[in-house]
């Protein structure tokens, strides 16, 4: 179940009861607009393209879609472990091969209209039509044989193959009546009609491209209002920005904060520091010869990288502990493979004949012995052309630490025989270039959930492009290996968590050795809040766990404005308005509460 936290009450009186507060500063929007939404204010280094949540695959629309709609199970709080979401129980049949799910009665969607089992019927038959509606679940609905809601709270899924991921349901499912009208066209609609509807704990009721995204608290909300009016999410483009915004009082919760940065603020009063193990992976991913699923090689990537040697060299000759010391100041493990040790029971560690460590002298030896020739200039040529070993390396402009860890991998890779370029470019220009084979090498990273199954695809031949055009982003190193992609199907149908197990470790050795990708990092959570103004966040998971980057809603459904009484039974509530603190002592008669500025593009 979901947290239900207390509904929590405002209430105005003149500003005269307050005569006795020594300094108080108001600004003169405030003492204007008494009636202004109480918002807690995150800060986001990522814009947004499209809320539709078929669409998104980066970290903020993911996080938008999850407030905004419900999904039939959910992710504990505790350890990551399947819990009732709109379905609050569910049945398999003896064959494994029909699973039944008793739908959540007396849920609303945001306009009143009742969410029933004939939504999420219409949700997964969307999915298994439409593919731009299936993009990121596409291992899944291929899988479904029908899917049908007898009735208003039961749902049907008839599989054609048994499969252990009936209980990873964590699709958003989207409102019958507002949706069916894209039919047929979802990856043209943007869904950009606000207030967005859905059944989640808030909802998307402005935005601005690259300034903030503004959900309103749904107050009717199933499993619990929040205790708030509004949570924004506001655009930062640099970590230093959002950490001075948190400073400043302009906002609330600030994550991915480099090192320098937490420590920065340890001790700084009001604020409170969160150091947590992480479900995201930090890579660089190699162009081994963009191309669609029929062959067509397209963009303009380095032929030398479809060399597994050359891609193994460059693993050998990257030394992830001195990146992490030096970049990370300590605060990181060592990257493996995709999924990080937060989910241990999937979480593959190489053997000894198997493991990479840094050794430049084993890296020039796996090129000597490929064939790759120095040049008078230092430079390794290819063996079949001449051309030389020089490669771009592409990162984010609006991550300052891929800029140190770019310079650290010249420095090293030079070591071997390769020059480097190093480029950067911000996160959708990035993302762009990646999608349309237009780089070598690039910076990269995703979000892990608790099931495996979803980002060990984006490695299988089955998500490759159809076309050139770059719209089709379910691919992250155009990889394909059918040796992985058997292993790929076995691990969905075994119900053995060990069996199962065991066969997704074979998958990341793969990766592993054959080096598509070389995960760098899992880099800690690094957080810090206004614990003078927010309370209650509940964190996930139960150890070491994050507010933001969840798997659900539970911080943000959780958190609450500080309020407490005083020794004299007075009421106080403590705010920030235009950046300045602010401190309302209610006399026995009545209170203010100065609330925040209605929308964040207002503040200053």
């Amino acid at each position: 179940m979901r947290i239900a936290t207390a509904r929590w009450r405002h209430a105005t009186a003149l500003l005269a009861a307050f005569a006795c507060v020594t300094a108080l500063v108001l600004p003169s929007s405030a003492l204007a607009e008494e009636e202004q939404p109480t918002q807690l204010v995150v800060a986001a280094s990522q814009s947004v393209d499209t809320f539709n949540p078929f669409m998104s695959f980066f970290a903020i629309g993911y996080t938008v879609a999850g407030l905004s709609y419900d999904s039939l199970i959910d992710w504990s709080a505790t350890d990551f472990k399947p819990v009732p979401g709109l379905a609050t129980k569910w049945e398999e049949s003896a064959d494994h091969l029909t699973w039944t799910y008793t739908i959540r009665k007396g849920v609303k969607f945001s306009d009143g209209t009742p969410l029933t089992a004939r939504d999420a019927e219409f949700t997964y038959n969307l999915m298994m039509t439409d593919e731009d509606a299936r993009a990121s679940s596409s291992d899944l609905v291929e899988n479904f044989s029908s899917v049908d809601a007898p009735n208003d709270t039961t749902l049907v899924i008839r599989l054609k193959r048994p499969t252990n991921q009936m209980l990873a349901l964590d699709n958003a499912i989207v409102p019958r009546h507002i949706w069916e009208k894209h039919e047929g066209k979802v990856g043209d609609f943007k869904n950009f009609d606000f207030p967005l509807v859905g059944s989640g704990p808030f909802q998307v009721v402005e935005f601005k491209t690259d300034q903030f995204i503004r959900l309103k608290a749904n107050k009717d909300y199933w499993a619990g209002a929040p205790a708030y009016d509004e949570l924004v999410f506001r655009y930062y483009k640099t970590p230093d920005a959002s950490v001075q915004a948190l400073i400043a009082g302009e906002v609330d919760v600030v994550s991915g904060l480099t090192p320098a940065a937490y420590k920065a603020l340890d001790g700084k009063a009001g604020i409170t520091l969160n150091r947590a193990a992480n479900r995201r992976f930090g890579a660089i991913t190699f162009n081994m010869g963009a191309r669609t699923k029929d062959g067509k090689e397209f963009g303009d990537g380095h032929p030398a990288l479809k060399d597994k040697a050359v891609r193994q060299a460059i693993h050998y000759a990257t030394n992830k502990d001195e990146l992490i010391a030096k970049v990370n100041d300590g605060m990181a493990l060592p990257g493996i493979s995709y999924i990080p040790p937060i989910f241990d029971t999937y979480h593959y560690e190489p053997s000894d004949a198997d493991k990479v460590t840094f050794d430049i002298d084993k890296a020039n030896q796996i090129l000597d012995e490929a064939g790759y020739e120095r040049g008078s200039d230092g430079i390794r040529r290819m063996p079949d052309s001449d051309e030389p070993l020089k490669f771009r390396l592409l990162n984010h402009s609006d991550t300052p630490s891929e800029a140190t860890d770019s310079e650290f991998l010249k420095g090293w890779w030079k070591q071997i025989g390769i020059e480097v370029t190093i480029e950067a470019a911000d996160f959708t220009k990035l993302n762009d270039n990646l999608y349309l084979g237009r780089y070598d090498i690039i910076f990269s990273g995703w979000g892990v959930g608790p099931d495996p199954t979803s980002i060990l695809s984006l490695h299988t031949c089955g998500v490759l492009p159809d076309d050139a055009s770059g719209t089709q982003r379910d691919t992250d190193t155009f990889y394909c290996n059918p040796a992985y992609d058997r292993l790929h199907e076995q691990q969905k149908a075994e119900s053995d968590i060990a069996k199962r197990a065991a066969i997704v470790k074979e998958m990341q050795r793969i990766l592993y050795t054959d080096a598509p990708v070389i995960t760098l990092r899992y880099a800690d959570t690094l957080e810090a809040y206004r614990s003078d103004r927010w309370t209650g966040f509940i964190k996930q998971p139960s150890t070491r766990g994050m507010i933001s980057g969840q798997q659900g809603n539970w911080a943000y459904m959780s958190a609450r404005p500080i309020e407490a009484e005083d020794a004299g039974g007075s009421r106080v509530a403590l705010f920030v308005g235009g950046g300045a603190a602010v401190v309302l002592i209610a006399a026995a008669a009545g209170f203010v509460v100065v609330r925040r500025r209605k929308t964040a593009d207002e503040r200053e």
